[in-house]
């Protein structure tokens, strides 16, 4: 009986252990009152990327592919400067490691197994991170350990808006 348990106790830490663990690390402290336009790096992230836009912008967000898309020139003084022009305020900067085929980890279910993945979301007017997650772990659809990374990164950036 007592061995029993004790195998119960030992599988049920190894399975635990596998789980998706992560904490939101900063949150923003007034809420984003403007349109929901936000830039992702979606070419520069992995696969997994897609499906963090799919999330957002089933959520109503608009998801640009880069921040910076006008070009602007601005002349003070001597000095011109050019620049690009934010097209958007907003921007989610997602660096990660995870297996994308099945030989590096990536789960049967279509998910993945993160090393570690860490979202931002970087106010380019100030030029500084208002929100930030860090996670590692099972993704979604990673069945029996599925953890719920997308769906916290999607709920960090929800809530970051009123």
């Amino acid at each position: 009986m007592i061995k029993k348990l004790l195998g119960i106790l030992v599988l049920g830490l190894l399975i635990t252990s596998c789980v998706a663990v992560g904490n939101q690390t900063l949150e923003v402290k007034n809420k984003i009152t403007d349109p929901k336009i936000i830039a992702l790096n979606v070419e520069t992230g992995g696969p997994w990327m897609r499906e963090i836009e799919r999330r957002l912008q089933g959520l109503g967000f608009q998801v640009l592919r880069a921040a910076s898309v006008n070009e602007a020139i601005e002349v003070s003084g001597k000095k011109i400067i050019k620049y690009n022009e934010a097209a958007t305020r907003y921007y989610l900067k997602i660096d990660a490691d995870a297996g994308v085929n099945l030989a590096e980890g990536r789960c049967f279910g279509g998910g993945f197994n993160f090393g570690y993945i860490y979202a931002d979301l970087i106010d380019l007017q100030t030029n500084q991170t208002i929100a930030s997650i860090e996670s590692r772990g099972y993704s979604e659809k990673c069945p029996p350990m599925s953890g719920k990374i997308f769906t916290n990164i999607t709920k960090m950036i929800v809530d970051s808006w009123k």
